[in-house]
Order: C-alpha cells, then sequence, then structure tokens
C-alpha cells in the first residue's frame, strides 16, 4: 500500500523501551502503511541492535552525538514522506491513532496536529499519582498534549524545520502554530508511562520548566496567557472537583520545590538533560 507518512522516533538509551513504542505500532499497521526511523543518538546500550533484530523495516540511524535535537534533524534528512509524526520511544500509540492523528493534515485543515495523553500511573508511588491527578486539570490539556507525540504537514514542517537546540523541542513546536493551525485529535490517544519515583518526576517536571523558560528568553511567545492565569484556572477547576482536593496539597509543595528551588539552579544552556529512568524499569 502507499506509505502514509514518516514517523521519526529518536532514541536515547532506550533499550527497556523501544520494542513497547514499535511493537504498539506495528501490531496494527499495514504493511508499508509507514516509513518508520529510529534516531539513536549517543546511546550506550543495545537501541539499535534490538531495533535492527526485532523489526527489520524499520530504519536505524546511529550518531555518536547524543542530542535530541541532531537525531531529529538527522532523521528529517533520510525521511520521505508527509504528514510528519514525531514520537518519543518511551510512548506507546497504535496506528489506529496515528490515523486519526494525521486525517486532519491530509484534508488541509491544519498545519500541526497532536492528540490525547493518558497517563498510566499504576506503579507510580503515592506523591507521583498525587501530582498527576491535578495536572491533568491543566487547561493545557483541552488542546490535546504536544509533549512526545504530534504531527506536522509539510507546510507544517517548514516552519520548524531545521530543529534549533532547544531543550523543550515539543512546546517549541507548539508555540510556533496559533491555536488556529493546529488541530486537537481527541481519536488519537497515546500513553506515556508516568514515573515510579518522586526523583523521577522531580527530573522531567524539571526539564520542561527549564525548557519553557529557556523558550520565554528566545522570544517564542505562549498563546496560553501568563503564569498566574494558568495557575488560576488550574485551581478554579480543582476546586470544582472534589476528588482533587486531597491531592492538591501534594501538587503545590512539589511544584514549588521545582520550580522556587531546582529549575533556578540550572541553567537553560549547561548541557544538563534531566531524565526519568524508574518508568524504563522492566514491570
Amino acid at each position: 500500500m502507499q506509505t502514509k507518512a514518516s514517523i521519526v522516533i529518536p532514541a536515547y538509551n532506550e533499550g527497556r523501551v523501544i520494542e513497547r513504542c514499535l511493537r504498539s505500532i506495528f501490531s496494527s499497521a499495514e504493511p508499508g502503511e509507514f516509513e518508520v526511523i529510529v534516531a539513536c543518538n549517543g546511546c550506550t546500550d543495545q537501541t539499535a541492535s534490538i531495533v535492527r533484530s526485532l523489526f527489520p523495516l524499520v530504519r536505524v540511524l546511529e550518531s555518536e552525538v547524543a542530542s535530541k535535537v541532531v537525531a531529529l534533524n538527522s532523521a528529517d534528512k533520510e525521511a520521505q514522506h508527509f504528514p510528519r509524526i514525531y514520537l518519543d520511544a518511551d510512548l506507546s500509540v497504535t496506528a489506529q491513532s496515528l490515523r486519526c492523528l494525521i486525517e486532519p493534515l491530509v484534508r488541509g485543515e491544519a498545519l500541526v496536529s497532536c492528540g490525547r495523553m493518558d497517563i498510566d500511573d499504576t506503579h507510580s508511588n503515592i506523591p507521583v499519582r498525587a501530582f498527576y491527578k491535578v495536572w491533568k486539570q491543566n487547561a493545557y490539556f483541552d488542546g490535546g498534549k504536544f509533549g512526545g507525540l504530534f504531527a506536522v504537514s509539510r507546510d507544517g514542517h517548514s516552519r520548524i524545520s531545521p530543529f534549533p537546540k532547544v531543550t523543550n523541542d515539543d512546546e517549541m513546536v507548539r508555540r510556533k502554530f496559533s491555536p488556529s493551525d493546529r488541530a486537537y485529535v481527541d481519536h488519537c490517544s497515546f500513553t506515556m508511562v508516568a514515573p515510579r519515583t518522586l526523583e523521577g518526576l522531580i527530573n522531567i517536571r524539571t526539564r520542561a520548566i527549564r525548557g519553557s523558560v529557556e523558550l520565554d528568553q528566545m522570544g517564542y511567545m505562549n498563546s496560553d496567557g501568563s503564569f498566574c492565569c494558568r495557575v488560576g484556572k488550574l485551581l478554579r477547576r480543582v476546586m470544582s472537583r472534589p476528588s482533587t482536593w486531597a491531592a492538591l496539597p501534594i501538587y503545590i509543595l512539589i511544584s514549588a520545590y521545582i520550580r522556587l528551588i531546582i529549575a533556578p539552579d540550572r541553567s537553560c544552556g549547561d548541557g544538563v538533560w534531566e531524565r526519568d529512568d524508574s518508568s524504563r524499569e522492566a514491570i
């Protein structure tokens, strides 16, 4: 069949999760439906060999440079098709969801599209589960979740390529498009396995906050309003949902600790890439 889209998957030491990611796609994909490229960058584990042995139709690129941006740009040079889908290696998404994701792009209704993120916190500890119970109420998610999965049309791709050197590339892409350019595809759902530990949660939230501050400093405008405005919306939503009240103090403590103590200590240009490995542990 005709290839519908190219899928770019950057991977840094993702040997423990890359099979899960790819099987979630290929278990329901038609032969030749997607061109899939796994861009290994700076890997010191078996990510590349696992992909080659289990998924021979997947194209594997390898670079000694541990950089997600380098991986994205190198895969972009090799990819042949549009729409183009960008997927993090630690996420799971079905082929049907990917078909839904690219539909508004194929129809010319949008330049970029994103889906709905489901959070699997089955193996997370109590503070992590409490944090996500409140976090999911953010108005940000009303327009879908760019973090980890999005797709662009050919015209949309010209707006973001080549990827600049930024910490939060997903948020950079979101800010490059006005709300009228974006499509939220509710029928496209993907799953993120939440950190098991508080340390893992702090790592990934610190990186996200550092990346957003970096984008602010680089002049990428955020259309979601001021920080105070976003917090106000979140609190109003939580107050209207009694089931989230008990989790709110934990959310506030964790968020304040990260924003006031951890994130300011780490400059955006120091080369640090905070990562959670607890969600990549075998279940």
